[in-house]
């Protein structure tokens, strides 16, 4: 965020309409007189501790999400459940995301951005193998940055990870089983140990293109591969999915 940035009237509407709420509710919330959105949407210029804050808002909706939370007494039931499923909608606005904030739930927020990328992966894979479809729509991305969903590594960079009630945003129980497999698989070794597999299996895939020419390992690549590693160790549902990590370690220690 730049804090040297002037928030305009027209950022300060958006933030009333995008997160459903009044000039006086929005003003209280964040411990303001309850005049001050009027004024500033009457031409008084925020103050640039003031704009700063209005701007992060803005920016981040985890942050606003903290804040309704933290403050949500000054609000009324109504105004306060209102705005709750706006921010929440705007979290949630992808599958993707939505399987990011059900393993940010699952590790009750303590999750690095990182090793959400690898969890992300194996879901994926595990996914297309055991289920026969994609988990969310994002091809695996071979970037500068090394990260293969970039776009939700930066959406978590600039979250602060809290836990969130999923409500209808739900995952079916398939959905849920093939990732609540892949964390249980894991749990052992810890978030580094699957991150380096990921990063050695990186190796072994062919690279193709999406259609904006971006390096990408397609679905089907990934399906065939997690086909043959659940068929090469005995990988029929998403309990199993632990008996690869502990062979794949097995492997590496003979090697060494």
């Amino acid at each position: 965020m730049n804090m040297e940035a002037q928030v305009t009237v027209d950022d300060i509407r958006r933030i009333l309409d995008e997160y459903r709420i009044g000039k006086k509710p929005l003003s209280k919330l964040l411990g303001w007189g309850e005049t001050t959105i009027i004024r500033y949407l009457e031409g008084d210029v925020p103050t640039k501790e003031y704009a700063g804050k209005l701007q992060m808002i803005l920016e981040n909706p985890s942050y606003y999400y903290m804040i309704l939370e933290e403050n949500k007494e000054q609000l009324t039931g109504v105004a306060y459940r209102k705005s709750k499923r706006a921010v929440v909608a705007k979290l949630l606005d992808t599958k993707i995301n939505v399987v990011v904030q059900y393993i940010i739930n699952r590790y009750q927020g303590f999750i690095s951005p990182t090793d959400a990328q690898a969890l992300l992966y194996y879901v994926q894979g595990f996914s297309l193998a055991l289920n026969d479809t994609a988990l969310f729509k994002e091809d695996y991305q071979i970037n500068n940055d090394g990260y293969p969903y970039l776009e939700v590594f930066r959406w978590m960079s600039v979250r602060v990870p809290s836990v969130l009630d999923l409500g209808d945003k739900s995952l079916t129980e398939k959905e849920e089983r093939v990732i609540d497999g892949v964390i249980e698989a894991f749990s052992w070794y810890g978030t580094r140990m699957f991150s380096a597999m990921m990063n050695r299996e990186k190796t072994f895939f062919k690279i193709s293109r999406d259609k904006m020419n971006n390096k990408i390992i397609s679905h089907d690549t990934m399906k065939a591969y997690f086909k043959e590693i659940s068929s090469r160790y005995g990988i029929e549902t998403p309990e199993d999915i632990y008996r690869y990590p502990d062979k794949w370690i097995m492997d590496l220690k003979s090697e060494v």
